[in-house]
């Protein structure tokens, strides 16, 4: 039996196929000729058999992807308030990590550091150890971590400490400041200009901060990076460009290069170099850290 929700979304679909197609059928009486390996198939409408609509290429109502390769028209990439999208596969907002499939809402473990869920196809983690969230207080100026046999997780360490304003006794600091920094993290978004962070030792007073650097996996919009290839390769743009922030711009133009696509899975940064970029802001120049895509890898 429908349900409430079902029976008014068929009548809404009903009702905008029916502004869609003509009123009678007018198809040519030559069936069209298809790219090898593309089926034919009736029109959204019913009426007129159409070449199939392939991986990447777009789609609407009337336009129909490919069922044989399970390809559905995707309209979170549509443009124009959800007439059109683009043919992709139907994975059912399930994920892929490590070569293994997740179902939506469907909670894992990677190794014993990071507890990830996935989500709308996407996969979110947080750290199960509580020194990648809670850093070391003030007092402790100096930390290393020191891996504990039989633990998953290290614990900080101090080399020397800051006494106190009652104490009186002076500032214990050590000889040199080995470097100790986490790995970047994943950039903010998955297009457009993004946020990624560390936490890093490496200023003049040798103390942990969060540091943080501008990244663009890919330009929204793209069709180029979108489309990509199966080995994830990087892309190097058809045209010189600036980075652009909301109230920045870059004073340089670059010829970056962006992740493309990996099909169903996620094609992410996997060597990357830093630059300091000068960009002319509103409150005037101000050199900002940007990450620039050497290779890219899928997940």
């Amino acid at each position: 039996m429908l349900t409430t929700g079902c029976l008014l979304l068929f009548v809404a679909l009903s009702q905008i196929l029916a502004q869609l197609c003509p009123r009678s059928c007018t198809c040519s009486w030559t069936p069209p000729r298809c790219p090898s390996g593309v089926p034919l198939l009736l029109d959204g409408c019913g009426c007129c058999k159409i070449c199939a609509r392939r991986l990447g290429e777009p789609c609407d109502r009337i336009y129909r992807c490919d069922p044989t390769q399970e390809l559905v028209c995707d309209y979170s990439t549509s443009k124009d308030g959800g007439r059109s999208g683009t043919c992709n596969y139907n994975d059912g907002d399930s994920c892929d990590m490590d070569g293994k499939m997740y179902k939506d809402g469907e909670t894992f473990q990677l190794g014993c550091k990071l507890q990830c869920t996935c989500v709308d196809g996407g996969v979110t983690c947080v750290p199960l150890c509580s020194n990648d969230v809670q850093l070391p207080t003030p007092t402790c100026p100096f930390p290393r971590q020191i891996p504990i046999p039989g633990q998953c997780c290290p614990e900080w360490r101090c080399d020397g400490h800051v006494s106190s304003p009652e104490s009186g006794l002076a500032q214990m600091v050590p000889i040199n400041c080995p470097e100790w920094s986490t790995e970047w993290e994943t950039c903010s978004t998955f297009c457009g200009m993004g946020i990624s962070s560390r936490v890093t030792n490496q200023n003049s007073y040798c103390r942990l901060e969060r540091q943080n650097r501008l990244c663009m996996v890919r330009p929204c919009g793209d069709s180029s990076a979108a489309i990509g290839n199966a080995a994830c390769s990087p892309i190097l743009t058809s045209h010189l460009m600036r980075w652009e922030t909301q109230d920045c711009i870059s004073i340089r133009t670059f010829w970056p290069t962006f992740c493309g696509s990996c099909g169903m899975r996620l094609c992410v940064p996997h060597q990357t170099v830093n630059e300091l970029v000068a960009f002319q802001c509103t409150e005037g120049p101000r050199m900002k850290l940007m990450m620039f895509i050497v290779s890219c890898v899928c997940y």
